[in-house]
């Protein structure tokens, strides 16, 4: 037993510290990407993915399906009833976000991949700046645990927007 949770506090550090530890920066930039461990959450699923909270949910703040934005653009990620908070620790009732650009939500307890279409927010962010080409795009904000598995479609929310050329 004592292995077992030796183990679980050593996979929650190295997760914790790939995931930019207490990093609160707002801006979503390819450092929010480094030292993320996938390959070590993947073999996470061994533990159980915390319940989703009855009435939790997530949706854009600021967005609304059908907007019309110019690149960059603010997005506020609001989640309700459940907590956000950083990745890198399993606790009930908290997660943090991510942002799946021209993608879809993420299977229940599947790990949020780590790349150009899913955006990372490990460090508890819940405001960015997006620079996306002009032309229609979805946006699917996916909630997953400390370990970064999705809460699947019970905790994302997707959109349609269009990003107009600048003047």
């Amino acid at each position: 037993m004592k292995k077992v949770y030796y183990s679980i506090i050593a996979l929650t550090s190295v997760v914790f510290l790939a995931c930019g530890g207490g990093d609160h920066s707002t801006e979503a930039t390819e450092e929010n990407h480094e030292g993320h461990d996938h390959a070590a959450m993947e073999e996470s699923t061994e533990l159980a993915l915390p319940v989703v909270p009855e009435g939790a949910s997530v949706h854009f703040g600021n967005l609304n399906d059908g907007d019309k934005v110019t690149s960059p653009f603010t997005v506020n990620m609001v989640a309700e009833g459940i907590t956000v908070h950083p990745a890198g620790e399993l606790m009930e009732g908290t997660g943090h976000h991510h942002i799946i650009v021209d993608g879809t939500s993420g299977a229940l307890g599947e790990v949020v991949p780590a790349d150009e279409t899913h955006i990372h927010f490990g460090g508890g962010q819940t405001e960015t700046e997006l620079n996306l080409a002009p032309g229609a795009h979805t946006l699917t904000l996916q909630f997953a645990d400390g370990l970064h598995r999705s809460y699947g479609e019970a905790l994302s929310a997707t959109i349609n927007i269009e990003v107009e050329a600048a003047e």
